[in-house]
């Protein structure tokens, strides 16, 4: 076995993502996470990221250095893994498989860093264990913005205006269509106006009933997400899909209990949008504790919540 004299954890610089933070809330999620640490010490509260192991065989690594090849293999796999819980169930395999190659080709923006658990080169290839921290609210922000948890099943008509796009754009863009369960039907209700320019950029707007948004950018993957983004925001809000829940939980035996539900309950994916841990406190021999939620389908909350709550002493109630 090669010796790993490589650092234990390395860092990639996060590419800039265009997600807008509340910045008194993550104050209050800070003040929270520094309490949780005081308590349970600073060996149990750092969070686990995807456990990544794969083999990469010699003829994809080259004969060189397959540490490199394996370690990219690894972080896209990893993002690929993170993505796995935040879609919505019945997703079919033909969008599951084109959102798998774009996360793939993208991992460099959403990986936070990793550590190396094992590295082992062999005649045969190389064989790489990493644990992976990967920003998921970047993953799931991206993901929502190409209508993937969106509770609409049905597929979507629009119009479809475009300039300057050739034939392996139209193939790019009818994969997009298809990922986010879109299809060219005429209505002019929705259309989207899309140009590319000769020097790269790219140019669009959404027009929804007189209500129109714009993007550019130097990739028509970026515009079309943040295009549509808009569109499956509206229309959940339109359909009543975010309902905001007040979620309480007793009977605690430690904040440490506290801290595992609470990575259990982000860990959830597509029925919870944003949930905010808003404090927990002593009540007699137990513990408290308070969330926020934004959920899709209170529904669904209700069931996995139930599922969980069987097997533990703690209950929970939601107002």
């Amino acid at each position: 076995m090669q010796k790993n004299t490589s650092p234990k954890w390395c860092f990639v610089p996060p590419r800039v993502h265009k997600i807008c933070y509340n910045v008194s809330y993550r104050f209050q999620h800070t003040l929270l996470i520094l309490a949780l640490a005081l308590l349970l010490g600073p060996a149990t509260i750092c969070l686990a990221g995807q456990d990544v192991r794969i083999f990469v065989e010699a003829d994809d690594v080259g004969a060189s250095e397959p540490r490199l090849a394996a370690v990219r293999q690894a972080l896209a796999q990893g993002v690929v893994q993170e993505a796995q819980p935040l879609l919505r169930e019945g997703l079919s395999e033909q969008r599951r498989s084109i959102l798998n190659t774009i996360l793939k080709a993208r991992a460099q923006e959403f990986v936070l860093g990793w550590e190396e658990k094992e590295y082992q080169r062999t005649e045969w290839g190389a064989v790489l264990h990493l644990n992976v921290d990967v920003n998921r609210d970047a993953v799931r922000a991206f993901i929502q913005s190409l209508g993937l948890t969106s509770p609409q099943s049905r597929e979507i008509g629009y119009h479809l205006a475009a300039q300057g796009l050739g034939a392996e754009h139209m193939a790019s863009l009818q994969d997009l269509e298809v990922l986010s369960g879109l299809h060219r039907d005429g209505t002019e209700e929705l259309t989207l106006r899309l140009a590319a320019s000769g020097d790269g950029s790219w140019q669009g707007a959404l027009d929804h009933a007189g209500r129109i948004w714009t993007a550019s950018g130097s990739d028509m993957l970026d515009v079309w997400a943040e295009l549509w983004g808009n569109y499956f925001r509206l229309d959940q809000l339109r359909q009543g899909a975010a309902d905001r829940l007040t979620l309480v939980t007793t009977g605690w035996q430690s904040a440490g209990d506290i801290q595992d539900f609470d990575r259990h309950l982000r860990g959830l994916g597509l029925s919870m949008d944003r949930i905010v841990l808003r404090g927990f406190s002593m009540q007699g021999d137990s513990y408290e504790a308070t969330w926020q939620i934004q959920a899709a389908d209170r529904g669904v909350v209700e069931q996995q919540l139930r599922q969980f709550f069987e097997e533990e002493a703690a209950t929970f109630s939601m107002e």
